[in-house]
């Protein structure tokens, strides 16, 4: 019942189609100013959810001020306003306008491995504009395959699929799907790629590891799949320049652990998650302070409390 579509869904759909319409009358640059300005002043109206990301920056980095960690949780707010604009817009580009807002560093290395008919996962994160990289692998040859959840919303979950797949690629939903692993496992084994992002709150089949210095609930699926095929993984984060051209970075592969076993999977998650983190300390206004990342931090603790020879910092 919860993806039945009803009016009051296709109303929102009808209102995201509006927006998207506007966004798309207006000068890229402009539309993307109006994206931050949505956004920023949207974290003024919710107080609450904004006061979170300040507070989880703060304790984080608890050698910055509260003022820095405000001016970092405003920058990363207007990030998600920036974002959709340029989604929206780069959606509909070609790939000659496509690649005159976006560039690809180190896509040989993709390009060269997907030659191979081995498979790769893609492990990218909720850094600057994530969307512009599903984009731009299909815009350079590669499936823009990804695995995703589902939006409650059935008109809008197609939608956002239509955008995201504008050169090509799949989704596979890792929420109210029947067998999201095993699907994925089928598309690696025909030698495509996958992106999957693992640095937001994962609902089930979680581990706990420490995030930031905070116990958090992660996945371990980017590590279970890379161990159980013995395929690589490519890290791929995406950054902004200042005249906001975006470069996405696929840096070297990360080959996994040949043993299957859990503690491999623990400690490759681990290495995998330090990824991220270099991410963050680079750049912690580059990634989404929106979400409620250690929303089972609490049940972290506990766990932790149990299991004391699985501190892993």
């Amino acid at each position: 019942m919860r993806f039945k579509k009803s009016p009051s869904y296709f109303i929102q759909y009808v209102g995201l189609k509006t927006a998207c319409f506007g966004l798309r009358l207006l000068p890229y640059r402009a539309a993307c100013a109006l994206g931050r300005f949505c956004t920023g002043t949207a974290a003024h109206l919710m107080k609450k959810r904004f006061e979170r990301s300040v507070r989880d920056i703060q304790l984080a980095f608890p050698d910055k001020s509260a003022e820095e960690a405000r001016e970092i949780a405003l920058k990363s707010w207007r990030n998600m306003g920036q974002i959709l604009a340029e989604f929206v817009h780069q959606s509909a580009m070609t790939r000659e306008e496509f690649f005159q807002k976006v560039e690809v560093r180190g896509g040989e290395k993709l390009l060269q491995h997907r030659r191979t008919n081995k498979g790769g996962i893609i492990h990218i994160g909720h850094f600057t504009n994530w969307e512009a990289f599903g984009l731009a692998a299909g815009a350079i040859g590669l499936e823009a395959n990804v695995m995703a959840q589902r939006v409650d919303n059935p008109y809008v979950d197609e939608e956002t699929n239509r955008l995201r797949h504008h050169f090509s690629g799949v989704t596979v939903y890792s929420n109210h799907d029947a067998q999201p692993f095993f699907a994925t496992i089928r598309l690696l084994r025909k030698g495509q790629f996958i992106g999957i992002l693992t640095d937001q709150n994962a609902s089930s089949s979680e581990i706990f590891l420490h995030f930031l210095g905070r116990p958090a609930a992660i996945s371990p699926i980017t590590a279970l799949l890379a161990i159980k095929l013995q395929i690589p993984i490519f890290p791929v984060v995406v950054t902004r320049e200042p005249n906001g051209h975006l470069i996405c970075t696929a840096e070297d592969p990360v080959m996994p652990p040949t043993e299957y076993s859990q503690e491999n999977i623990r400690l490759f998650t681990r290495q995998l998650t330090d990824i991220y983190e270099r991410w963050i300390r680079q750049a912690p206004e580059n990634w989404l302070w929106a979400h409620n990342r250690w929303k089972k931090e609490n049940e972290g603790k506990r766990w932790f409390a149990e299991h004391p020879e699985c501190q892993i910092k």
